[in-house]
């Protein structure tokens, strides 16, 4: 296996963490906490950012490898996870998120699939896997339920850490 580079850990466990940032924020507005206005759809940017960066992150590991020789399934969601962070980013301009938030479910939802039925993970990170895809398509940006994005980011940076780990006998270069 080779080696996965500490930029691609360090932009995935990034993404995640933005990404919750996103959600805790976005839940806050909702809640009337900290003074904040509701204007959900200005942090669609922040968590297409998020997201952009948790897939730069995979970009180079054996899961995404192993999704493009999974079927149409997984190159399906290989290609919404791509889109997905692009589409977020420019509701800065367009201002119609759906297309970004469904595209990020419905890859995840793909993904949660494909390494279910093809077992591309060991049982525990199938499980975070299926729980992003779920906390991807349960939430919505004008209730409490926003605070679902702060789960997923979490459950991001929980398998970019296990996901991306370097192999025991590679050395960090200096």
């Amino acid at each position: 296996m080779d080696a996965i580079p500490i930029w691609s850990r360090l932009s995935a466990l990034l993404g995640a963490v933005l990404f919750a940032a996103g959600g805790a924020t976005m839940g806050s507005m909702n809640a009337g906490w900290f003074g904040l206005e509701r204007d959900a759809n200005a942090l669609f940017p922040l968590l297409g950012v998020g997201a952009g960066l948790v897939v730069v992150g995979f970009a180079r590991s054996s899961l995404t490898r192993r999704l493009q020789e999974a079927g149409w399934l997984g190159r399906a969601a290989r290609y919404l996870l791509v889109v997905a962070p692009v589409l977020l980013i420019l509701n800065a301009v367009v201002e119609f998120a759906i297309f970004g938030t469904l595209a990020l479910a419905f890859g995840l939802i793909g993904l949660a699939v494909v390494v279910f039925r093809r077992r591309l993970l060991p049982p525990g990170d199938r499980l975070l896997v299926a729980l992003s895809a779920i906390g991807s398509i349960t939430w919505n940006t004008e209730t409490l339920s926003a605070f679902l994005l702060v789960g997923v980011g979490l459950v991001w940076a929980i398998l970019s850490v296990r996901l991306l780990k370097a192999p025991a006998d590679v050395q960090p270069s200096s």
